[in-house]
């Protein structure tokens, strides 16, 4: 009785089999390339020998040129049919891109639209910061009053801003940042 072979000789063997069908196939090739070139050069032959200004070309050879022809149309009509049916596929896909990107620019454009509105809301809490400041400001001058009516030295008071307009102030506050390297 013969051993069963192992895995890995059914893979060698496969492998073998497979290179010689490579080898054949290669064989096969160069006897048909051996045998188109004997039919072309006979049939250049034929023609120079004939000598004659119309040349007639075997009917077999016609035969054959016809189902080459039919062929080539056949490939070519699926070819269109294939080409047809991708078609409808690509422009869905197409419209998938389009329908994603406008999507995508629409959540981006709300992104945006908030960061507008946060900075709306930051200018607008601005607003309030500044009435705090003259109103804390405001309360440290009326406690130095109390601290010169008690016979104590006033506290200095930070400067006034120097105008009344948010836009103004917001400015001069950039500026002051810049200045200091922060912005």
């Amino acid at each position: 009785m013969m051993p069963v072979p192992t895995a890995v000789e059914k893979l060698a063997k496969l492998l073998a089999d497979e290179a010689r069908i490579d080898e054949k196939i290669r064989d096969t090739k160069s006897a048909l390339s051996l045998v188109q070139k004997r039919v072309s050069e006979s049939l250049a032959q034929h023609c120079i020998a004939m000598k004659e200004p119309r040349i007639q070309i075997p009917e077999d050879l016609m035969r054959e040129e016809e189902s080459f022809e039919r062929l080539l149309q056949a490939l070519q009509e699926m070819k269109n049919e294939i080409a047809k049916q991708i078609r409808p596929v690509e422009e869905q896909i197409i419209q998938a891109n389009v329908d994603y990107l406008r999507q995508t620019f629409s959540q981006e454009g709300r992104k945006l639209s908030k960061c507008l509105e946060e900075i709306d809301e930051n200018i607008l809490a601005c607003r309030q910061y500044l009435q705090d400041y003259e109103r804390i400001r405001s309360s440290l001058h009326g406690l130095n009053e109390k601290l010169s009516q008690l016979g104590a030295e006033a506290l200095q008071v930070p400067d006034n801003l120097p105008s009344s307009d948010l836009g103004d102030i917001v400015r001069q506050r950039i500026e002051h940042l810049r200045a200091q390297g922060k912005i």
